[in-house]
């Protein structure tokens, strides 16, 4: 019994003990976090480009890990942030622990017994309030840590950068690493490059050898260097790269960038601040998403010259145009000029005062003629066909249409300029518009807006119009032989006032769809001369128009959806017209006006509020 006793005893303070060790254990545990051991995965490893200029971070894709260590950045070298974050879990369980890291190159550097790694940056560690940590190191030393010391050695290397981690002294069982691959071609030179000459310039282009995926763009160097060297766009070495091209571009030298650079998509590209009769040495470089330098391309010569723009060409063949306003008559200089302007505010002025409408009905009608052909297609497609135009039937029993106000008209010609009319009227042989931009007709376009006035015998209105042109081509070289670097253009903004009659009294009458008309008016054209070459000059020339059409009214195909959009925003009418015009714009006979009218015809599509 004395054993027994006892022996109980025993038994019951060694449970104590285990208990109040086990307890003690858990305490420890808990203040420590409990974490005993980490994984590869419960770390973020990566590697950043550092931009030379802004001093900022991009985090390199795998994608770009394989293209980044090229051969380039072997003999550029330049600085790479990598960077080592813990997870949040991982975190929120490390308590006191403690974790650091090494860098390493090499192959197999998770594996104890492995020799060929080489660290490179330095020491980095974390905790848990501590969770990122980075490290800067160079291109140069990844290169130099995994053997490859040439830089002009043309194969390629796969290598992997390795985080080595540590927790309490004790590697991980598996590390984090990135795949690297050092020696690539990095981005490949553009071909074909040629130039062709320009005032106090060149135009290059070239064939690009890659895309958006690998190229930020190009830029161009030109030897000897321009007075004003542009800035580099890619990153700065002072050493030479392999296969970097002969002469003075092996280098990179910044003081040869003669361009800026040009994006991914153009190619081409128009340098100035060149020496006239002076020849340059031309290379085009190509630039990586990363700033990486391609090699220079193959080296062109080009000779900057004097060019004959439009401007250069007219003046030359007699050309008698003056800047600023070009009116006839021998009173006061401007006159007509001034009546027109004058004349042209007052009917704008009293259009305006007159409006029942306010121009702000205007915003809705471009969005409206679309919906009425859009709400024209629906029903068809649901009635299986359209509603036929019945003629005076339909028009005598639809409920009658809302005030008419306003036409909207979006205008399209074929147009040439008759400045060589010019010419030909005082028996001067030089045509200058159709040797440099040909005798072909460009687009012009235009907006009319016309204001109701009265509706006695048809509709009478004010109409302004506001149009667009512009011819371009290459210059001519200084005997007038070859095209060149340089571009000349004529740009035309013509201005009118009209007095318009529509005889829509027909759709009325007879239920016609297609209704004449017929307009009349005052001209101001504002015209520019232009080049690449740095000649500009500007002027207005004042003159007429009269016009005649047809305008087919396209309710016809739809009646209903027709009077739906009348009610719902005002449209009246929506309709495609063409009409022949003649525009006189030749100052009423000015000795020193551009002459710019044409006879030609417009379409487009016409709208009534």
């Amino acid at each position: 019994m004395y054993r027994s006793f006892w022996g109980r005893k025993l038994a019951a303070v060694a449970v104590g003990v285990v208990v109040a060790c086990g307890a003690g254990a858990r305490a420890r545990a808990a203040d420590d976090g409990g974490v005993t051991t980490l994984s590869a995965s419960d770390f973020t490893f990566t590697l950043s480009r550092i931009d030379s200029a802004s001093g900022g971070t991009a985090i390199l894709s795998p994608d770009e890990l394989a293209t980044y260590f090229s051969a380039a950045r072997c003999a550029c070298p330049t600085n790479v942030l990598a960077g080592l974050e813990l997870s949040s879990d991982a975190a929120a369980n490390l308590g006191a622990h403690t974790v650091d890291a090494q860098l390493l190159v090499g192959s197999d550097c998770d594996n104890v017994s492995a020799t060929a790694c080489v660290a490179v940056g330095g020491a980095l560690s974390l905790s848990s309030t501590k969770t990122l940590t980075t490290a800067t190191m160079t291109t140069a030393s990844v290169f130099s840590a995994a053997g490859r010391g040439d830089c002009a050695a043309s194969s390629t290397t796969s290598t992997r950068l390795w985080a080595i981690v540590r927790l309490d002294g004790a590697r991980l069982a598996s590390e984090p690493s990135l795949a690297l691959t050092l020696g690539g071609e990095g981005p490949k030179a553009p071909t074909a490059v040629k130039t062709l000459t320009a005032d106090q310039g060149l135009l290059i282009s070239w064939t690009a050898t890659g895309n958006g995926d690998s190229l930020q763009g190009h830029q161009v160097l030109c030897a000897p260097g321009p007075a004003t060297p542009a800035t580099a766009a890619y990153d700065l070495c002072p050493a030479a790269l392999p296969d970097g091209g002969a002469g003075p571009f092996a280098s990179f030298d910044p003081q040869f960038v003669c361009s800026g650079l040009v994006a991914v998509g153009s190619n081409s590209v128009r340098v100035h601040g060149l020496e006239n009769g002076r020849t340059y040495q031309i290379a085009v470089v190509a630039v990586g998403i990363d700033g990486t330098p391609s090699a220079p391309s193959e080296i062109v010569e080009g000779t900057p010259g004097p060019t004959v723009g439009f401007e250069d060409l007219y003046k030359q063949g007699g050309g008698t145009a003056a800047a600023g306003c070009a009116t006839g008559g021998s009173g006061a200089p401007g006159g007509a000029g001034a009546v027109v302007i004058v004349a042209g505010a007052l009917l704008i002025a009293l259009a305006v005062w007159r409006g029942r409408r306010g121009p702000g009905a205007l915003a809705i009608v471009v969005g409206a003629g679309v919906a009425l052909g859009a709400a024209a297609g629906a029903r068809a497609d649901s009635e299986g066909s359209s509603q036929p135009f019945t003629a005076r039937a339909d028009w005598a029993t639809a409920p009658p249409p809302s005030n008419r106000a306003w036409n909207v008209e979006l205008r399209f010609a074929p147009y040439r300029p008759n400045v060589d009319d010019e010419f030909a009227d005082r028996g001067l042989p030089s045509r200058p518009f159709a040797e440099i931009f040909g005798t072909s007709r460009r687009l012009m376009t235009q907006l009319e807006i016309d204001r109701h006035l009265l509706h006695r015998g048809g509709t009478w209105a004010l109409g302004f119009s506001g149009g667009y042109y512009r011819a371009t081509a290459a210059s001519l070289s200084a005997d007038l032989q070859m095209r060149t670097g340089d571009e000349t253009s004529l740009r035309l903004i013509p201005l009118s006032v009209a007095l318009v009659y529509r005889a829509d009294m027909l759709r009325d009458r007879v239920g016609s769809p297609v209704v004449p008309y017929a307009k009349a008016g005052l001209d101001c054209t504002l015209w520019r001369m232009s080049d690449t070459a740095g000649s500009d000059s500007s002027g207005r020339t004042f003159g007429w128009h009269a016009a005649a059409g047809l305008s087919l009214d396209l309710s016809f195909i739809d009646q209903e959806a027709s009077r739906s959009m009348d009610r719902e925003a005002g449209v009246n009418q929506t309709a495609l017209f063409f009409e022949v015009v003649r525009y006189d714009l030749a100052g009423f006979g000015s000795d020193s006006a551009l002459h710019v009218g044409d006879f030609t015809w417009f379409a487009g599509l016409m709208i009534e509020l």
